[in-house]
């Protein structure tokens, strides 16, 4: 088996959070099996020092801080097809992987023509919780799926946190598109034009991954229950770079659902005003009303 993987790893600013990553990725042999390459996007806190000081195996490719997740994603598969990488893996570094974690999915994709692999995740701290995974396609939107321990199945979207793909699927579509969506979306926007392609989604339960849990600045869980500035939410809706944006919810939609795209689009975002105008009362009040008994909710708009 030609297993010429390239593992790609988009860093900003989490030095413990990476370094743990690599680490465990060294304990379970993966960095003389295959080629880890950490796209570091202008860390100001040592994070790239410190990689190749304690890893210097690693190929670290640096950026200023421009390139977000599309972006730093982007610039390791230019990199890694550039090498004769024969397979490409998008890996987070807030996921914590058993061993044979990435021979399974590079092997799953070598068995499986046309195929992309992603994993199913829980909450580190909280095992039960699925964090990650694979998602089936409802007139609602898209689901998770929960497969039980060591299954395989077909699905219509992944999430990217840890996704293996043949280089065939860069021959056939090319590479992200930055300037559709520089962050969030970036993932399922390239997974929707390959699975066009003729590339089949496929969610793998086999090995145990977990996901390091932490609240996003640009995409907070609890919209109605987050505090701080009462418009956060409308400016964000406009900002392209979080996980509001509606330029890039536009694209998914539209991509994934044609003209009923619009009816999902205009549902989402007919709920931005009236949330923006709730957020207005205080964090207590939001509580007492709507969240009672509850500390908070994890379920975004």
């Amino acid at each position: 088996m030609d297993n010429k993987a390239y593992i790609l790893i988009p860093v900003h600013n989490r030095r413990a959070t990476t370094l743990s990553c690599l680490q465990d990725l060294d304990r379970n042999g993966d960095l003389t099996r295959h080629r880890v390459v950490v796209i570091d996007d202008g860390s100001t806190d040592g994070t790239g020092a410190a990689i190749q000081a304690s890893f210097p195996t690693i190929t670290v490719l640096t950026g200023d801080g421009h390139l977000w997740w599309t972006g730093a994603i982007r610039l390791g598969m230019e990199y890694a097809i550039a090498q004769g990488a024969q397979y490409l893996v998008w890996l987070n570094d807030d996921c914590r992987l058993a061993p044979n974690a990435l021979d399974g999915f590079v092997q799953f994709c070598h068995n499986h023509p046309k195929t992309i692999v992603g994993a199913q995740g829980f909450e580190q701290n909280d095992r039960d919780r699925l964090s990650f995974g694979g998602k089936r396609k409802t007139w609602q939107g898209y689901r998770f799926l929960t497969l039980p321990p060591d299954k395989t199945a077909p699905c219509d979207l992944l999430s990217g946190n840890l996704v293996c793909m043949p280089r065939a699927v860069v021959d056939a579509i090319g590479y992200p598109d930055v300037a559709a969506s520089p962050h969030y979306g970036g993932d399922s926007l390239y997974l929707l034009r390959a699975q066009n392609a003729g590339f089949r989604l496929f969610v793998d339960s086999h090995y145990p991954v977990f996901n390091q849990a932490a609240e996003a600045r640009l995409c907070p869980a609890d919209w109605l229950m987050a505090p701080g500035d009462p418009w956060q939410l409308l400016r964000l809706a406009f900002n392209p770079y979080s996980g509001l944006s509606w330029r890039v919810w536009w694209r998914l939609n539209w991509l994934a659902y044609g003209p009923w795209g619009v009816v999902m689009f205009l549902k989402k975002y007919l709920s931005v005003l009236p949330i923006t105008l709730l957020r207005l009362l205080p964090v207590a009040t939001r509580q007492r009303l709507f969240r009672p008994g509850q500390v908070s909710s994890n379920q975004p708009i």
